[in-house]
């Protein structure tokens, strides 16, 4: 049997992710995995600069596609799974990703095979996987699975250690705040996963796997998270068309505009934060039926006509 591995990893700990959760796999002599790199011909930087980091903001919430370096997939393989594996930008799949899935050569890719959704965020992803599952019907992928790894640390600590090692590459703890990231307990762990994907790969036997990686925590949503979630996605909307009208990702003009949302959305993200945060948990108990019902769709595969 055979599996690809499609990936997009800036910092390194997505690749680490993968190489962890899927270790069951590649220990298995009757399995053969290809790891393939998504990348633009544009290369963002690690770490960041203030504006490089922010100028990308458009383009992510409107996943626009950049200009891909040739997909290494050897085509005359017939894969039994693809595995892919992505971070979140802005609430969105990372520019990478979101290129790679509107490719001419995706279709040739993706189209009817079984594809299992890896995602490696700070906390807040279900809507990017809305729109990865989009993707994936319009190529005519059948999603099978999706587990998630994400920084369980408070909203507003993994904001400030994030920008730390986004912008200055340092993800050792400080000042009392803990390491940057997805703990490395959870990465360790997450062969668990591996495990279930390996039987099911043996039983060819896909039909209800997302219940059995559930079991083990593969998808977890904080509802409080997910109405904060729903709000900063109508508001980065509004961000991104007002950047996006001084010009496209290249053109200068707009990087004023850039640099003042660079200090807006933090400062706003501060100020804000412990009042959203508050607002979100009341407003999670008193429609608490309404999102657990939202919550249950959003840990299965299905979408949503």
């Amino acid at each position: 049997m055979k599996v690809l591995v499609l990936y997009y990893s800036q910092t390194g700990q997505l690749k680490e992710i993968a190489n962890n959760c899927l270790s069951p796999l590649v220990a298995d002599a009757s399995l053969e995995l290809d790891f393939v790199k998504v990348e633009t011909e544009h290369q963002f930087p690690f770490p960041w600069s203030r504006l490089e980091f922010f100028n990308a903001f458009p383009e992510s919430v409107y996943g626009t596609p950049f200009k891909l370096k040739p997909i290494k997939v050897d085509e005359s393989k017939n894969y039994d799974l693809i595995v892919l594996a992505y971070t979140v930008w802005y609430l969105n799949p990372s520019i990478p990703i979101s290129s790679l899935l509107q490719h001419e050569d995706a279709k040739k890719i993706f189209n009817g095979k079984k594809v299992i959704t890896l995602l490696g965020s700070r906390n807040m992803w279900v809507l990017a996987q809305e729109k990865v599952k989009r993707h994936l019907k319009n190529l005519e992928a059948d999603l099978v699975g999706n587990i998630v790894l994400i920084d369980r640390n408070k909203n507003l600590v993994s904001i400030i250690t994030i920008v730390r090692w986004m912008f200055y590459g340092k993800k050792n703890p400080f000042w009392g705040f803990p390491r940057a990231g997805i703990i490395q307990e959870d990465i360790e762990s997450s062969n668990k996963f591996g495990k279930v994907i390996l039987n099911r790969l043996k039983t060819n036997n896909h039909s209800d796997m997302q219940n059995d990686l559930n079991e083990i925590g593969a998808v977890d949503i904080n509802p409080s998270l997910l109405i904060l979630e729903k709000r900063a996605t109508k508001l980065f909307g509004m961000y991104a068309g007002f950047l996006s009208k001084k010009g496209g990702f290249y053109n200068k003009e707009r990087l004023g505009r850039v640099s003042l949302l660079s200090y807006l959305l933090p400062i706003g993200a501060f100020i804000l934060s412990p009042v959203t945060t508050i607002s979100s948990y009341l407003i999670s108990i008193i429609k608490k039926k309404e999102l657990n019902e939202e919550i249950r769709y959003f840990k299965q595969n299905s979408l949503r006509e």
